[in-house]
């Protein structure tokens, strides 16, 4: 009992149904790699059949043998950890139907426990790549993907209502690709963000949920020197005035008066001494 408690107060795992035994844990080889694996069972009386919701009376619902599950845990120590999990299956006498064990660590049908989930989503909100977060919590890449877009999907609204200010920006993504999203310009409130950034992707997602009336309320969209974007808000929100941001308008003036410093310090670079001197000094400063 006492084995139990310390690794559940270990591994955070809440749920009573679960118990480890003494010399749980072993660690092997798994492809290569040295992995953690702790072995604990779930078990409990059910009070209804999973699958025709019968309530357990006079021991209508047995015990059916058990099912092994390879549960992904966060990271603990320097290997990979999981959790074999010998979940108990139960039998019902009265649909003869069979379903296992449930518990609150994992989801059903899934073999990445909630701890990890809740561990991609923390990370999700760093400045890192997807890649990062996934060598983190040592899953795959697409794994990452899908639990932050099912986050967002959970707890983004959508809405049909535009501000009268919005900012359009991009950013990379899975293997290289681009993402178009828009933003409050005056919050900061990430409206919406769309896995493509090409004009007809944009045009229709502004075309089913924004009203003519709604994009006509927009009065300004910040956007940063690309010029697909001009047109495309031309179309798109025909009151608006476009602003170039003042970040991309610095940037262009330092590349240019960079530019401008090589053209003529190359001027000077096959000269006598004199010249010699002014381009070492064009291209020390």
């Amino acid at each position: 009992m006492h084995t139990t408690h310390d690794i559940k107060n270990l591994l955070d795992i809440q749920d009573p149904n679960i118990t480890f035994s003494d010399a749980c844990v072993e660690i092997k080889q798994d492809r290569g790699k040295v992995c953690k694996f702790i072995s604990a069972t779930l078990t409990y009386t059910p009070t209804h059949c999973a699958v025709c919701g019968m309530k357990n009376e006079h021991f209508s619902v047995i015990k059916n043998g058990t099912q092994t599950s390879r549960i992904t845990l966060p990271l603990t120590g320097m290997h990979r950890t999981f959790l074999l999990l010998k979940k108990q299956r139960f039998f019902c006498k009265r649909c003869s139907c069979t379903f296992v064990a449930r518990s609150s660590i994992v989801d059903r049908h899934c073999f990445i426990s909630n701890q990890t989930k809740a561990r991609v989503t923390m990370k999700a909100t760093e400045a890192q790549s997807i890649t990062l977060i996934a060598q983190d919590a040592m899953i795959s890449v697409s794994s990452v993907q899908r639990f932050i877009q099912a986050y967002a999907n959970e707890y983004l609204k959508p809405t049909n209502r535009l501000p009268e200010n919005l900012s359009f920006d991009e950013f990379k993504y899975a293997r290289g690709r681009m993402a178009f999203q828009y933003i409050d310009a005056q919050t900061g409130t990430i409206l919406d963000i769309l896995p493509s950034r090409f004009s007809c992707h944009i045009k229709n997602h502004f075309y089913t949920r924004y009203s003519y009336r709604e994009r006509c309320s927009v009065k300004t969209i910040t956007i940063d020197m690309n010029a697909g974007y001009e047109k495309l808000i031309q179309e798109l929100f025909p009151k608006a005035k476009i602003i170039i941001d003042r970040f991309h308008l610095v940037q262009l003036i330092s590349r240019s008066m960079n530019q401008l410093r090589i053209q003529v310090m190359n001027g000077f670079r096959r000269g006598h001494n004199e010249d010699q001197k002014k381009y070492r000094r064009l291209k020390r400063y």
